[in-house]
């Protein structure tokens, strides 16, 4: 009641299946009586919850796509690894000169276009050091929740191909010159005549056939955004 949603997304943020927003963390600190605080060091956090889990201090590090920071021991820092908790170097040592792509809502599964604005800049990751190419964007909707919520910021790897397994932004062609809607979704398969996605939030599969294909961009994982 105090978060303001369903009891089933409160047991799956116990669970560690879905993180905290970062609109919610303020009224999650509020309710238990604790007080958010900014500490050197950043994360990309799979979830709140499981951080907590391992014994791990959270506190809100500042606006979307900024993560939360932890406080992090050697034999934490193993544990927290396998759980997906990725720790980032402290911001002063990342350039700001990542360029985040504006979206606009389309329709239905989530779909959405690239407006053509840069929106802002945000640090740019060690796993993209020197690759122009690369930006990122926020999520629209909440098709792929738990895996990424909505307002959840993705990096982009053009360069990098896309195998089953991989989530992805497929860009599809426009009309008539426009731009074309795009999804985040997970890779199924890729046929000589199709392409097969799966979203999991209703759970289903999506087939676009290849002719209607613009683009198939690798969203990076955690790990390849610290270069491992």
């Amino acid at each position: 009641q105090a978060l303001g949603i369903d009891p089933s997304a409160v047991s799956r943020i116990l669970s560690g299946d879905r993180g905290l927003k970062l609109s919610e963390v303020q009224r999650a600190a509020a309710y238990l009586g604790v007080e958010p605080e900014p500490t050197p060091g950043e994360i990309l956090p799979r979830g709140f919850a499981e951080a907590a889990a391992f014994g791990l201090p959270t506190y809100q590090a500042g606006g979307p796509g900024q993560g939360l920071t932890l406080d992090v021991t050697p034999g934490k820092r193993r544990n927290a690894a396998r759980a997906g908790v990725v720790p980032l170097p402290p911001r002063a040592g990342m350039e700001r000169d990542l360029e985040v792509r504006g979206t606009a809502v389309g329709g239905e599964d989530a779909a959405f276009e690239f407006n053509g604005e840069t929106v802002e800049y945000v640090c740019r990751p060690p796993g993209l050091t020197g690759n122009r190419k690369a930006f990122a964007l926020y999520v629209v909707g909440e098709s792929m929740s738990p895996r990424f919520e909505e307002g959840e910021l993705v990096f982009v790897h053009p360069g990098r191909p896309a195998k089953p397994g991989n989530d992805v932004v497929v860009e599809l062609h426009g009309r008539d010159g426009e731009a074309g809607n795009c999804y985040i979704k997970r890779l199924v398969a890729r046929t000589p005549s199709k392409l097969v996605l799966s979203q999991f939030n209703p759970a289903k599969n999506i087939d676009f056939p290849l002719a209607q294909v613009r683009n198939v961009l690798r969203i990076l994982t955690p790990g390849e955004l610290l270069g491992s």
